[in-house]
């Protein structure tokens, strides 16, 4: 765990943990932490006061009732995960509605694991199976003003990709979908260490480099760091101003933002729903269908699936890498929450996985240990959802059909005969030296 916190484990709470006080954490000559900001900690302090708000508790239980009336597993199992599942929803709503206002522009980070610093106990907030891999943060920009974004490497090995979105409303929110522009790593040019700065602004770009335009209905950014090598790589250190725009708006009062986590969160509810049946439950258990190009393109495609297993069965998943430089396969419960990946395999990239000889990666699905280096564990449930993502590919990008291989079940009896011979055995001791951060 100390070499966790030394560089920036795979598990963002091991970069949270209590151990470092808050001044060594803001302290100049304190190991870089891009997250432990003190516009950070004020939004958190007015999360949790918002979250214990009498709206937001009633608006919890309208989560699990209309979770308990979908359709889908509801087995005992899948009802013991439902709790942490709805409190991670709930939760999201609320993170998602502090940072709106582009007149005193802030960032913000958000869709984070559970985690405790500045003295506070700071909840999960997850929607839609959020990246694991990734450090999202937020900007509220509009369509008149001018901004201006610094970003300095936190560490000496960059984040494997950097892209940001320009977008009319964040992932939940009516028209989430719908992406303005996307400026990706390879666009931005930067100084010899890494840092960069960015001009945004309604003025068209005439080949300037390091801009973003906006447009009326532009109203945030959204800023992902993959990360595929948590024991070096870390997110870049951000910061915003507004150079001149609207005058100023008035505070919102933590009664007002309760109102809108609720209506935000009632909103992503049959996001939820139709996400289900679209991208993860349309299609028979243990296959998965083939990838689509995200949001906004030029960045990444995805696939999704779900798994259905016995006790003594496991799913063989073999995926091509497609040239991407970051790939990655994750697991979540019925309900698309995040299963726990700080105590267990749950999800895995290719910077901690073996290849094949042939540069693919085969993937072993159990709620056992398989003795195989790339299990993912389903921490117990033997139903629930996979997400595969391929980022940092080759242009133009192009979601190939042999982008999942295979996917098969098979006896855990029967697994040896159904793995390639360069699959990495580990041994239960092997396992535990592993654990779930790396």
């Amino acid at each position: 765990m100390k070499s966790a916190l030394k560089n920036y484990s795979k598990i963002m709470t091991a970069l949270l943990l209590a151990t470092m006080t808050v001044s060594s954490l803001l302290a100049a000559e304190a190991p870089a932490n891009a997250l432990a900001t003190l516009s950070q900690k004020e939004f958190e302090v007015q999360a949790l006061r918002v979250l214990a708000s009498p709206a937001l508790q009633e608006q919890r239980k309208a989560v699990e009732q209309a979770f308990r009336a979908e359709p889908g597993p509801q087995t005992p199992e899948a009802l013991a995960d439902l709790p942490r599942a709805v409190d991670e929803v709930v939760f999201s709503g609320v993170v998602g509605v502090l940072n709106a206002d582009s007149t005193n522009p802030r960032v913000q980070w958000l869709w984070s694991p559970p985690h405790s610093w500045f003295g506070l106990d700071v909840p999960a907030a997850k929607f839609l199976m959020p990246n694991v891999d990734n450090v999202f943060r937020v900007i509220p920009v509009d369509g008149v003003s001018h901004f201006e974004i610094n970003a300095r490497p936190s560490g000496p090995h960059l984040p494997t990709q950097f892209t940001i979105q320009l977008v009319s409303a964040l992932p939940g929110d009516a028209g989430w979908e719908k992406v303005l522009s996307v400026l990706i790593d390879t666009d931005i040019q930067t100084k010899p260490d890494g840092a960069f700065t960015l001009a945004v602004g309604p003025d068209a770009t005439n080949g300037r480099a390091n801009y973003i335009q906006t447009v009326p209905a532009a109203h945030f950014l959204l800023i992902r760091d993959t990360i595929a090598n948590w024991g070096t790589e870390t997110p870049y250190h951000l910061d915003v101003r507004r150079l001149e725009g609207t005058a100023a708006a008035a505070p919102i009062t933590d009664s007002i933002l309760a109102q809108r986590a609720a209506a935000l969160i009632q909103n992503e509810l049959p996001q939820i729903a139709r996400s289900k049946a679209s991208w993860f439950f349309h299609q028979p258990a243990n296959t998965v269908a083939p990838p689509f190009v995200r949001e906004g393109g030029r960045w990444g495609i995805s696939a999704g699936g779900h798994f259905q297993l016995k006790d003594d069965e496991a799913l063989v998943l073999t995926v091509d890498s497609l040239g991407a430089k970051y790939v990655a396969v994750q697991l979540a419960n019925s309900w698309l929450g995040s299963l726990d990946y700080i105590h267990h395999p749950a999800s895995l990239n290719i910077a901690q996985s073996t290849e094949n000889h042939d540069g693919s990666y085969t993937f072993v699905i159990a709620a056992q240990d398989p003795g195989v280096r790339n299990w993912l564990d389903t921490t117990g449930l033997h139903e629930g959802s996979i997400f595969i993502r391929w980022q940092k590919l080759p242009q133009p990008l192009n979601p190939a059909g042999n982008a999942v291989r295979e996917a098969k079940v098979v006896k855990l009896s029967d697994l040896a005969n159904a793995l390639p011979p360069s699959v990495r055995k580990v041994t239960p001791k092997e396992r535990k030296k592993l654990g779930a951060i790396e």
